[in-house]
Protein backbone atom coordinates (compact mmCIF):
# COMPACT_ATOMS: atom_id res chain seq x y z
CA UNK A 1 0.00 0.00 0.00
CA UNK A 2 1.49 3.24 -1.19
CA UNK A 3 0.29 6.35 -0.02
CA UNK A 4 1.18 9.57 0.85
CA UNK A 5 -0.54 11.97 3.45
CA UNK A 6 -0.76 14.55 1.18
CA UNK A 7 -3.11 12.98 -1.35
CA UNK A 8 -5.01 11.22 1.36
CA UNK A 9 -8.71 13.07 1.39
CA UNK A 10 -10.56 13.11 4.93
CA UNK A 11 -13.76 12.99 4.37
CA UNK A 12 -15.72 15.37 6.40
CA UNK A 13 -17.59 12.67 8.40
CA UNK A 14 -14.29 12.10 9.98
CA UNK A 15 -13.80 15.64 11.41
CA UNK A 16 -14.01 15.36 14.96
CA UNK A 17 -15.02 11.86 14.79
CA UNK A 18 -12.64 8.90 16.33
CA UNK A 19 -11.24 5.71 14.50
CA UNK A 20 -10.85 2.85 16.19
CA UNK A 21 -8.55 0.64 13.99
CA UNK A 22 -8.63 -2.94 14.69
CA UNK A 23 -5.45 -4.56 14.02
CA UNK A 24 -2.09 -2.97 13.62
CA UNK A 25 -0.97 -4.83 10.42
CA UNK A 26 1.01 -3.14 7.88
CA UNK A 27 -1.81 -1.53 6.56
CA UNK A 28 -3.33 -0.76 9.46
CA UNK A 29 -0.46 0.83 10.76
CA UNK A 30 0.06 3.26 7.93
CA UNK A 31 -3.83 4.22 8.02
CA UNK A 32 -3.45 5.42 11.44
CA UNK A 33 -0.23 7.41 10.91
CA UNK A 34 -2.17 8.96 7.74
CA UNK A 35 -5.60 9.49 9.91
CA UNK A 36 -3.48 11.13 12.65
CA UNK A 37 -1.26 13.35 10.53
CA UNK A 38 -4.45 15.10 9.42
CA UNK A 39 -5.40 15.32 13.07
CA UNK A 40 -8.19 12.58 12.57
CA UNK A 41 -7.98 10.70 16.59
CA UNK A 42 -7.37 6.91 15.84
CA UNK A 43 -7.43 4.59 19.07
CA UNK A 44 -5.90 1.23 18.55
CA UNK A 45 -7.61 -2.30 18.90
CA UNK A 46 -5.84 -5.17 19.81
CA UNK A 47 -6.11 -8.31 21.71
CA UNK A 48 -4.00 -8.12 25.11
CA UNK A 49 -1.94 -11.12 23.84
CA UNK A 50 -1.39 -8.97 20.35
CA UNK A 51 2.46 -8.92 19.55
CA UNK A 52 1.46 -5.71 17.96
CA UNK A 53 0.80 -3.83 21.40
CA UNK A 54 3.97 -2.43 21.77
CA UNK A 55 4.36 -1.30 18.28
CA UNK A 56 1.51 0.60 18.44
CA UNK A 57 2.61 2.14 22.18
CA UNK A 58 5.52 2.58 20.50
CA UNK A 59 4.43 4.35 17.41
CA UNK A 60 2.33 6.97 19.83
CA UNK A 61 -0.78 5.63 19.88
CA UNK A 62 -3.19 4.82 22.33
CA UNK A 63 -4.01 0.95 22.43
CA UNK A 64 -6.99 -0.73 24.11
CA UNK A 65 -8.84 -4.13 23.89
CA UNK A 66 -11.01 -4.86 20.90
CA UNK A 67 -13.95 -3.68 22.88
CA UNK A 68 -12.91 -0.89 24.70
CA UNK A 69 -11.43 0.41 21.06
CA UNK A 70 -15.06 -0.02 19.78
CA UNK A 71 -17.12 1.58 22.64
CA UNK A 72 -14.70 4.73 22.59
CA UNK A 73 -14.74 5.38 18.88
CA UNK A 74 -17.39 6.71 16.77
CA UNK A 75 -16.09 5.16 13.66
CA UNK A 76 -14.42 1.14 13.30
CA UNK A 77 -12.28 0.27 10.35
CA UNK A 78 -10.89 -3.09 10.85
CA UNK A 79 -7.53 -4.09 9.25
Amino acid sequence: MESSSSSLQVPEYLLGKRVAILGYSRAGQEYAKLLREKEISVVIGLRPVDDSWAKAEDDGFTVKTLWEAVESASIIQVW
